[in-house]
């Protein structure tokens, strides 16, 4: 007796694949819900010059934790206070790009007060020049790019107001809320980022 070809598996394996393919038709870039909702906290950064070696001078937005650019290159942005010729002092964020290592994500100042800020822009991000900031200066970042793991490159997005800079200690403070969801860019706090 000849089996009838396909079979309750080959039908259920084609619905699959059916629903699968229609799924990818609505929105193929589409994210997965976001899971964490964005987290807020102050931090205090050392300038890289005039400093003690041990005081973090950068920031790693991936893993939400202060750095040594002498230890990692895994980093996102740093800090400095800058003298120019005729003795001004400057206080700069810096880029990755403008410490030399590959240029992936940046910043970018914006008049935008910072409680205002509830969605980060994807594009306009200067990846390699020092941004000048003072106090109430309003700065947004993305992150180096990464795998997601729905297997899209994106970065993580953040903003930040400077609250503090006190160049005798050389530090800057810094209130920080970053999306930890890869490709999201909600920067409301306590939220979880909605799907798109």
């Amino acid at each position: 007796m000849l089996r009838p070809r396909g079979g309750p598996r080959s039908a259920a394996l084609l619905a699959l694949a059916l629903a699968a393919a229609t799924a990818a038709c609505d929105n193929p870039f589409a994210l997965p819900p976001a899971a964490l909702p964005p987290t807020e906290f102050s931090l205090t950064l050392y300038a890289m010059t005039g400093t003690p070696l041990a005081y973090p001078s950068a920031y790693d937005l991936m893993t939400e934790t202060s750095v040594r650019t002498d230890r990692t290159s895994s980093l996102d942005f740093a800090f400095d206070i800058v003298v120019d010729s005729l003795g001004n002092t400057t206080a700069v964020l810096l880029p990755r790009g403008a410490l030399g290592l590959y240029r992936d994500g940046g910043l970018q100042i914006t008049r935008t007060p910072y409680d205002s800020i509830t969605f980060a822009p994807n594009n306009g991000y200067d990846e390699g020049t020092p941004l000048t900031v003072g106090v109430g200066s309003v700065v947004l970042a993305a992150s180096r790019s990464q795998t997601c793991n729905i297997g899209y490159v994106y970065p993580l997005y953040a903003k930040m107001a400077v609250k503090a800079l006190d160049l005798t200690t050389r530090s800057i403070t810094l209130q920080m809320l970053i999306d930890p969801n890869c490709g999201y860019r909600s920067l409301q706090a306590s939220t979880i980022p909605p799907s798109k």
